[in-house]
């Protein structure tokens, strides 16, 4: 039967805190001679659950680490259908466009092609409809295109300059991507506060040897820097809100990066990850 890690590590923390009161009291009580003798077996099981608890804990660190990469896959594989699916519908419309020109064109009505065709033209002209390719990075690719749609959605003027290779991160693509995605959705929550002229930008490149990534919006000032990469910290108060900086924290931390916070007339999220290899970026 397979118990759950949660579970057991409550239940070993349990037990050894009981163990630990019954060393004390023990110990405590000075007529009970004989009994004390056992201390030495119930210090050993103290520690035996000590060492214990600390292997679960392990475990469950390495459980949720896996979880994680398959809540990314997960994402990434949802974000890659949209992506087909927008792809697919770009098509048949583009079909129907040419079938519908070949129909007047077959029939001399050139000047009902020329308006159609201007049409066209007008109703695209501001329209963002081509898939953005990130080389080599196919996950990146599906994360930016899915936000693009995102800041469409919600009036938001969402632009992106990536200005280095990216092979050269040494970052696992589901962290650069948990990164990333999480400064944006924040940027994107805090420029809806603003009626009209929403702008959040996003630029990658390669700067005194390490990689810096911006995140800016023309948002409202953040008052509490100091705490807003404290987990469960919001300005929202909705349950789940609160853990995108704290989980884009501990990633930066992981990669030895830090990150900068500037809020005045607009907010930028400074992500500095240090480059490793010995090898020189163009």
């Amino acid at each position: 039967m397979n118990i759950d890690k949660n579970i057991l590590a409550i239940l070993l923390i349990l037990a050894q805190c009981l163990f630990i009161f019954i060393n004390q009291f023990i110990y405590a009580i000075e007529t009970l001679g004989k009994i004390k003798s056992v201390l030495l077996f119930v210090d050993l099981i103290i520690l035996t659950l000590t060492v214990s608890v600390l292997y679960v804990i392990r475990g469950l660190g390495d459980e949720i680490r896996k979880k994680t990469e398959i809540n990314f896959l997960k994402l990434h594989l949802d974000q890659v259908e949209k992506l087909i699916l927008t792809l697919q519908m770009q098509q048949h419309e583009h079909t129907r466009h040419i079938q519908t020109l070949q129909a007047m064109l077959y029939l001399d009505e050139i000047s009902s092609a020329k308006q159609y065709i201007d049409g066209i033209s007008e109703k695209y002209k501001n329209d963002r409809n081509d898939i953005i390719v990130i080389k080599n990075n196919p996950a990146l690719t599906a994360l930016l295109n899915s936000k693009i749609k995102v800041a469409e959605s919600k009036r938001i003027n969402f632009d992106f300059a990536i200005k280095c290779d990216l092979r050269k991160l040494e970052i696992s693509s589901w962290d650069l991507c948990s990164i990333l995605g999480n400064l944006i959705d924040n940027a994107f929550e805090a420029v809806l506060e603003e009626e009209k002229n929403r702008k959040v930008g996003l630029e990658i490149k390669f700067d005194n040897n390490e990689h810096v990534i911006y995140v800016y919006n023309n948002g409202p000032k953040i008052i509490e820097k100091e705490k807003i990469f404290t987990a469960g910290y919001s300005t929202k108060k909705s349950i789940g809100r609160g853990f995108g900086l704290y989980i884009v924290s501990n990633i930066v931390k992981k990669y030895n990066g830090w990150i900068e916070v500037i809020s005045d007339k607009r907010t930028v999220f400074i992500v500095h990850l240090p480059f490793k290899s010995g090898d020189k970026v163009d």
